[in-house]
């Protein structure tokens, strides 16, 4: 007797009820954190530079530089009234930019998922104030908070170093005031690069985190993994998941080398992305 399929092994996929736009996080909104930060921690930058100058040129530090306590004094009163000013400022500037950053990206996200699912067939689709959002806007503020003012305490940290390590190090390029003006230009590259990172990461992240939840309270759960091709090597991870579908909770996100872990655009520098889709339909 010849083997019949049962009606349920007889069922075929076919393609997806419905496919949305790729989504893709707002580059104008990453230029634009980037360059806030950017002129918060240049403002920075040059005041230590004019008040660690002033103290440089001061007599009593010029004479008795390395020799006694006096420049040792007087570089510590400085760099102490520097960190209070702004370690202020810096909080003050953290609190307004991080809630600015995540309403731009929260308004950019709704837009373009609520869009994505439109071009999928789903009509009129919402967007509401969930206690699911809400958590992710109050989490990403507070993160991204954290961040900002992460920037001030690192650089001051760097500065406060260099300058101590001036006044004995018997390394020629941190002496004096040549280790000052080296320390100086280091913590300008390292603010620049930190500011370029938080920005391009966390404007993908948040957004990745807010598309999620308006797919979610749209009825949408599934995506496709869109890989970007844009990373000078590709992750070998990424590439695997390329074409691939999941669930927005698949557990397969979070598997493999930690760097490369979760959704497109979760892990550091990756420009991969989600394209939002309804749930596979199944012939009888």
């Amino acid at each position: 007797m010849a083997f019949k399929a049962s009606k349920t092994r007889q069922k075929k996929a076919r393609e997806p009820l419905g496919v949305g736009k790729p989504l893709i996080p707002s580059a104008a909104i990453k230029a634009w954190y980037e360059s806030e930060m950017n002129a918060m921690a240049r403002a920075m930058l040059d005041d230590y530079k004019a008040v660690l100058t002033k103290v440089i040129d001061s007599p009593n530090v010029q004479e008795y530089y390395a020799q006694d306590a006096s420049a040792n004094n007087a570089f510590k009163k400085a760099l102490s009234a520097l960190e209070k000013k702004w370690y202020d400022a810096f909080n003050s500037f953290a609190a307004k930019a991080s809630k600015q950053f995540t309403k731009k990206v929260d308004e950019q996200a709704t837009s373009s998922t609520l869009f994505s699912l439109s071009t999928a067939g789903l009509k009129e689709p919402r967007a509401t104030y969930s206690d699911s959002v809400k958590q992710t806007l109050q989490a990403a503020q507070e993160f991204n908070n954290t961040l900002i003012t992460g920037i001030q305490q690192d650089v001051h940290e760097k500065i406060y170093t260099a300058v101590m390590l001036s006044l004995t190090s018997p390394n020629p390029e941190q002496q004096g005031s040549s280790g000052i003006v080296n320390a100086l230009n280091d913590a300008g590259h390292f603010s620049k690069e930190r500011t370029k990172l938080i920005a391009r990461d966390q404007t993908s992240k948040v957004y990745s985190a807010l598309s999620d939840d308006r797919m979610r309270e749209n009825g949408c759960t599934k995506f496709k993994w869109m890989h970007s091709s844009a990373g000078k090597v590709p992750r070998e991870s990424h590439v695997a998941k390329d074409g691939e579908i999941f669930e927005l909770n698949d557990p397969r996100l979070w598997e493999g080398p930690k760097a490369d872990q979760g959704p497109p655009g979760w892990a550091i520098n990756c420009r991969c992305r989600k394209q939002p889709i309804f749930d596979f339909d199944f012939d009888s």
